[in-house]
């Protein structure tokens, strides 16, 4: 506390800081149960045994085991997947191939050939998600989308070319670097975004291309 009595601005609460490591604990428990298990084999009530809360708890702050796991792949992506003006691919995604290659046993997990058909889904539409946040960035920022594609086009496209490049990586050794990675996947979808010569877009906002 402050010499008068009020809590000094940036200082998190106690219930803040609660909440804070509740969160952890049942992130790291769903992360030790999907190592081990796989997500299928994981259920709500073994999530939260191993980090030994109550369900009221766990529902306190996730709707589902899906949920959990979205909010977990939220996450990565808004660290990992990133915007940047000299990336005519729309998505650095340098970042996350890095992060793959350090971790390869949790994204085949989630995403590998034998993961369960609802990560996948999960994925591709957080994946999704942060494809259209950056992209209504960049329309904002003056960018523009060459003819024929539309937003919800583009999106679909970006994510499917990133999921089958980080396949196609994971199942053939990693030998690329993550760089090497990311200017392959440049090369995949940078022609659909044209900032250089505008008038030839069909999209310069949103509004007119909605995201879903």
């Amino acid at each position: 506390m402050s010499p008068t009595g009020r809590r000094p601005e940036g200082v998190r609460k106690p219930a803040d800081r609660r909440v804070a490591r509740t969160r952890r604990s049942i992130d790291t428990a769903f992360l030790s149960l999907l190592q081990r298990r796989g997500y299928e084999a994981v259920g709500v009530s073994d999530i939260v045994r191993e980090a030994d809360v109550g369900l009221a708890t766990f529902y306190e702050h996730y709707t589902s085991k899906d949920d959990l796991l979205r909010a977990q792949l939220r996450h990565v992506c808004t660290t990992m997947l990133r915007s940047g003006p000299d990336q005519p691919a729309l998505l650095d995604a340098t970042p996350l191939f890095a992060h793959v290659r350090d971790m390869p046993m949790l994204y085949r997990l989630v995403a590998g050939r034998g993961a369960a058909a609802r990560s996948l889904r999960v994925l591709q539409e957080v994946m999704e998600e942060r494809a259209a946040s950056i992209l209504a960035e960049r329309l904002t920022a003056g960018a523009s989308l060459c003819a024929p594609f539309t937003v919800p086009v583009a999106c679909r496209l970006i994510v499917a070319n990133l999921a089958a490049l980080l396949a196609w990586w994971t199942e053939n050794g990693m030998k690329e670097t993550a760089g090497e990675m990311q200017a392959l996947f440049r090369s995949c979808v940078g022609a659909m975004v044209d900032q250089a010569a505008p008038d030839r877009a069909i999209a310069s906002a949103s509004a007119r291309c909605p995201t879903t």
